[in-house]
């Protein structure tokens, strides 16, 4: 066995070392998990309770996610679009009906629902 010799010096120093870990771990740890819990706020990701908890968000298209895959609510207004939408769309699931508007799960917006006349670039023909 190897032999350590504690001196007063490196008794403190360690103390000191111990000391601000036990002060500045709580700090980040809570920094850290309020600051995901505040994205899925932002994200509209549903709260605990789901649906009886007031339902899942709309995508919104000025989200960093829609706007990478060109999502467009009216795929009418979307020349690429070729007369595709998400209700022809492997990745959607009808869901609900929102303000006379279909809406549905798509696999590309996880925990959020999209428009059944909406489009976005990562359209696939349902099988």
């Amino acid at each position: 066995m190897t032999e350590t010799n504690m001196n007063r010096r490196g008794f403190f120093t360690t103390l000191a070392k111990i000391t601000g870990v036990a002060v500045v771990a709580p700090t980040m740890l809570n920094a850290i998990f309020s600051s995901s819990a505040e994205a899925q706020k932002k994200r509209g990701a549903p709260a605990a309770g789901g649906a009886a908890a007031g339902g899942m968000a709309l995508v919104d298209p000025n989200d960093s996610v829609a706007k990478a895959v060109k999502y467009i609510e009216d795929y009418k207004k979307a020349p690429e679009a070729k007369g595709n939408h998400c209700v022809t769309c492997g990745f959607y699931a009808k869901k609900e009906v929102r303000n006379g508007k279909e809406a549905g799960t798509c696999t590309i917006f996880a925990g959020k629902l999209v428009l059944g006349d909406a489009w976005c670039a990562s359209w696939n023909k349902k099988a």
